[in-house]
């Protein structure tokens, strides 16, 4: 069977690593796992039959869940780990939804997604959510992407009423549940508003990027009491909140001094993922042909460390102990 047009799709050595197996796994792979040829005479494995595999073999949880990437302060990551996300999480056999609910689109763009104006955003289907089905743009096999538009920077007056801001993408990720979507991710706009009130109303996990320079710690701070001011306002449980150290350049003093003060801090250290995205040149490369690292083979350190990255936040990071990155 020939698969040629999709791009995020893993190989059993990838998925070897991935979950700690030797090489002599990847050839009993062959028989237990439905296989796909792609070009230049490589096999890959459908996301379906990977998801088969995690969880009967593995144990792996597929129950539906929504994580967003958030903190006010923008040029953070958020947008990459977003979509690298989604790319990944498509892989591991989940049925992905990325909302890109910031006005600037980017997480569309980084998909070659540019809306028209008919095409309907969030804004347009949130008083209908039934309706999301026919406003996501299918990427590749189990990735979509309900895109984004500058019409997004009006969802304050539409937003306006509390209940509103409450259930408006509670009742869309609902319905992308029952459409069978096992994950939905969100990309949020870098500013307090309706849109990031009710993302915090809907999430089962926020994750936090953040950098060292002191706007992104202050922003860690304040992205923190607005979490929980929300929760306390709409009486809903407060999410599980990560911490992702983004952008690490292990040559700079100030990444390693700021890292461990995160860890060390009792308001944050049982919330920091215990892995950190390098700087790296091969992301603005890729963004710049809108994929993500996750399109090719090609072995870099953002591969490397999305990877581990989504595998702690989609909760198998334990069955490849190897990859782990103690924070001290």
């Amino acid at each position: 069977m020939s698969n040629k047009n999709t791009k995020y799709i893993l190989t059993p050595t990838e998925l070897a690593g991935a979950i700690g197996k030797t090489n002599a796994w990847v050839s009993k792979v062959f028989k237990e796992i439905d296989t796909v040829s792609l070009p230049g005479r490589r096999v890959g494995l459908p996301p379906d039959s990977v998801r088969a595999y995690l969880n009967e073999k593995e144990g792996v949880d597929y129950s539906f869940k929504v994580i967003s990437h958030l903190n006010l302060r923008g040029g953070i990551g958020k947008t990459t780990a977003s979509t690298t996300l989604a790319t990944r999480a498509a892989q591991y056999g989940h049925k992905v939804a990325l909302l890109d609910l910031d006005s600037q689109g980017s997480a569309s763009l980084n998909f070659n997604i540019i809306p028209g104006h008919e095409d309907p955003v969030f804004i347009d289907i949130w008083p209908s959510p039934k309706t999301v089905n026919d406003a996501l743009v299918k990427v590749d096999t189990n990735l979509y992407v309900l895109p984004s538009s500058l019409d997004n920077g009006l969802l304050d007056s539409s937003l306006s009423k509390p209940a509103d801001q409450k259930t408006a993408v509670q009742s869309v990720c609902k319905e992308l549940k029952k459409l069978g979507f096992t994950l939905v991710i969100i990309d949020c706009p870098p500013s307090l508003g309706s849109a990031i009130v009710s993302t915090i109303c809907a999430s089962d996990t926020i994750v936090v990027p953040v950098g060292s320079d002191i706007f992104s710690t202050r922003g860690l701070k304040l992205t923190f009491d607005e979490i929980h001011s929300v929760c306390e306002t709409f009486n809903v449980p407060i999410p599980d909140i990560k911490i992702l150290f983004s952008r690490y350049d292990g040559r700079e003093k100030l990444s390693l001094t700021t890292l461990s003060e995160i860890a060390r801090d009792p308001a944050y250290s049982k919330s920091l993922l215990p892995c950190f995205i390098r700087t790296s040149s091969e992301l603005p490369k890729v963004t710049k042909n809108k994929e993500t690292v996750f399109a090719t083979m090609k072995r870099t350190t953002a591969r490397e460390d999305y990877d581990t990255y989504s595998r702690y936040v989609l909760g198998f990071s334990n069955l490849a102990d190897k990859s782990e990155v103690t924070v001290r």
